[in-house]
């Protein structure tokens, strides 16, 4: 099998684009986020300083990549939705009032979605799929805003609200380190 000189320039050409437009992308992913970055991605969520607090407190952070980063918060906004799911179903058998015994009941299924809603957003990130990882957290906060959305004017723990309110911040971080993977 012989080559002409010109495809074998055609094929050197392209290899030489793909490194250089198609390498940098991808090592980017590799490289650990900077403090400047993390000031970057937490300017641009719901809660800035609680995202500052966030990725300064949380052991990896400071090495992490983005998917790395990525994959830290969406294991710390897992690890809230457990927590707040386990408080409200501690919560069902202690309510006196049937509404709120109800609409602690239906949070209970909402934060099952959520939890659900975790797992195919980490596999996205397994995958390499920032548009569908940003899909299922997105889709995680909406479950979660329908358990706040039934809570309102019942008088709920503190707790359950305070709950809801970290999972909203923690997956604010969650997207817009998401939409910086797409690029």
């Amino acid at each position: 099998m012989t080559y002409s000189k010109r495809s074998l320039f055609q094929a050197s050409i392209l290899l030489v684009l793909l490194l250089v437009f198609v390498t940098p992308s991808f090592a980017r992913l590799s490289v650990k986020v900077t403090a400047s970055e993390v000031g970057d991605i937490c300017s641009k969520t719901k809660n800035p300083s609680f995202c500052v607090a966030v990725l300064k407190s949380t052991p990896g952070t400071g090495t992490a990549d983005l998917p790395g980063l990525t994959k830290i918060t969406l294991d710390l906004a897992r690890s809230n939705a457990t927590n707040t799911q386990n408080l409200i179903k501690s919560l069902i058998p202690k309510a006196t009032e049937p509404r709120l015994k109800e609409s602690y009941t239906s949070c209970s299924e909402h934060y099952d979605g959520v939890l659900g809603d975790f797992d195919d957003a980490d596999q996205d990130l397994k995958v390499s799929d920032p548009a569908s990882l940003n899909i299922h957290t997105s889709a995680a906060l909406d479950e979660a805003g329908n358990c706040e959305d039934e809570l309102e004017g019942l008088g709920p723990d503190p707790s359950v609200v305070k709950g809801s309110l970290d999972l909203q911040s923690i997956c604010s971080i969650v997207l817009v380190i998401s939409n910086l993977l797409r690029q």
